[in-house]
């Protein structure tokens, strides 16, 4: 099922957005507050390489999962009422898109002790810079994302309406 580029989003497309975005915008308030903590050093001196490899690493990590499976579903039943069928489907984004996030905020929350272990500011930074563009490619709903996680519900055949239905574009 082909959707147009200038289709109007599905409302449910649109909670989870004002969602994402409650839940992205700790990670930089987490960072700008832990910039306090660290204020008498600043950044601090450049810390051993093995600090700024681990969020590297598990931004790969998490990237790897995420675009490999994190977009995997059960295929959808035939039948059902359309409107049952896409609450049920928007359900099931929303549980691997929290997956999702989970691992993508990972790659920032580990560097929180790791920077002070090392005593420096810098494996916060580079966490931040990894987790805020990975968690904005992976988790929000845009249309990609949709489409993606679309064909995995459809694999078996039946509708999924995780990109609105017929009616909705009218």
């Amino acid at each position: 099922m082909s959707t147009p580029v200038n289709a109007p989003r599905p409302p449910a497309a649109e909670s989870v957005s004002i969602t994402m975005i409650t839940l992205v915008l700790p990670v930089p308030a987490i960072a700008g507050a832990l910039w306090f903590a660290f204020a008498d050093i600043g950044l601090g001196h450049r810390p051993e390489t093995w600090s700024l490899l681990v969020p590297v690493v598990l931004a790969a990590a998490a990237y790897a999962y995420c675009e490999v499976a994190g977009f995997r579903a059960q295929p959808l039943p035939y039948g059902g009422d359309p409107a049952e069928v896409e609450n049920r489907s928007w359900q099931a984004f929303n549980r691997a898109g929290f997956v999702r996030f989970v691992l993508c905020e990972a790659v920032f929350m580990v560097t929180i002790p790791i920077a002070f272990v090392v005593d420096s500011y810098w494996p916060i930074l580079v966490g931040a810079l990894l987790a805020v563009p990975l968690i904005a490619w992976e988790c929000w709903p845009s249309l990609r994302n949709r489409r993606r996680f679309a064909a995995s519900l459809e694999a078996g055949g039946a509708p999924s309406y995780l990109l609105g239905r017929t009616q909705d574009r009218l």
